[in-house]
């Protein structure tokens, strides 16, 4: 901590207070003040003229959070109005976000997603009409996203709202290799190329991915819980068509954690985004372009009619 003006009793008796008296009001300001929106409970463990500080409870495990004050602190009483003035900052942020942003932005994008559903390669996978080569076209094509995608997380692990969204176990560029080694050997690289659509889908992430946090996520959202999501039926189906064993050929599909919890955790995540409306608005729109790239990507490849794998 900083030099502070405030003696070890006046620390004490501060953050009993807040502990005892203001639970709740503690953990909405670590959450949407101190970007911790993961967190379930939180206490204040200290505070200087500068900042107070709180441990946070995230996954049973706990973490600090420093969470500084708008000017620097000489008397007591200024740490009541700093504490006040962060609650309602907090809580206005809380009634500002209204209707949940993960719900309205899955109404809003709903006709988009469809048009992946429906495309005629996926019909042909999700029907059993796929030959196995032509399935495995799909995660060549899937393995250059994920390329950019996963360079664009470790690019953003600086930027403390969009680094978030970058959780433990979600990454699949490592599956993917595995999936292609299983279907075209330890040569795979030798197989795999991408077609003009994967181009155009790599390069709309290399101009907005590495630059622009929210669109980062918007595009980190339209893979990611799609593969949690649909992904998992398709994994289901993958394995029965190719009586596939174990996770060899569907490890892009398994998840060390349950999809449904992270599915959960990464919805709070987007509810407790400190984006404004108009920023919100900016990320559906780029959620809409991922869903059109992910469909180009879906219709350049074979859309397989030869009846049997």
């Amino acid at each position: 901590m900083t030099q502070t003006p405030f003696t070890p009793d006046v620390v004490a008796a501060i953050t009993r207070h807040m502990n005892q008296d203001h639970p709740d009001g503690t953990l909405l300001i670590v959450q949407l003040i101190g970007h911790v929106p993961e967190a379930t409970a939180a206490v204040m463990t200290g505070l200087d003229a500068d900042a107070g500080d709180y441990s946070a409870q995230v996954d049973g495990s706990t973490r600090p959070v420093r969470i500084p004050w708008s000017h620097r602190l000489t008397e007591r009483a200024q740490v009541r109005a700093e504490v006040v003035r962060m609650y309602e900052e907090a809580r206005r942020l809380k009634e500002a976000a209204g209707e949940r942003f993960s719900v309205r932005l899955r109404e809003d994008t709903r006709p988009d997603h469809g048009d992946n559903e429906q495309s005629a390669y996926m019909t042909a996978l999700l029907d059993g009409r796929l030959a196995r080569d032509e399935y495995a076209a799909l995660l060549g094509q899937l393995y250059f996203v994920y390329d950019v995608l996963e360079k664009a997380a470790d690019h953003m692990r600086g930027d403390r709202v969009a680094s978030r969204f970058d959780l433990p176990g979600l990454r699949r560029r490592a599956a993917l290799e595995a999936d292609l080694v299983f279907y075209y050997g330890p040569d795979w690289r030798a197989h795999v190329r991408p077609n003009d659509a994967t181009e155009r889908y790599c390069e709309r992430l290399r101009r907005v991915c590495f630059d622009w946090p929210a669109g980062f996520v918007a595009h980190h959202y339209t893979r990611y819980l799609g593969d949690l999501s649909g992904g998992q039926v398709i994994g289901g189906k993958v394995t029965r068509t190719y009586r596939l064993s174990g996770t060899d050929g569907v490890r892009f599909y398994r998840f060390d954690d349950k999809p449904k919890r992270l599915k959960d955790r990464y919805r709070h995540l987007l509810d407790t985004a400190p984006w404004d409306r108009r920023e919100q608005d900016r990320f559906v729109d780029e959620v809409r372009v991922a869903y059109r790239l992910n469909s180009a990507l879906a219709t350049a490849l074979p859309q397989g009619a030869s009846g049997r794998p």
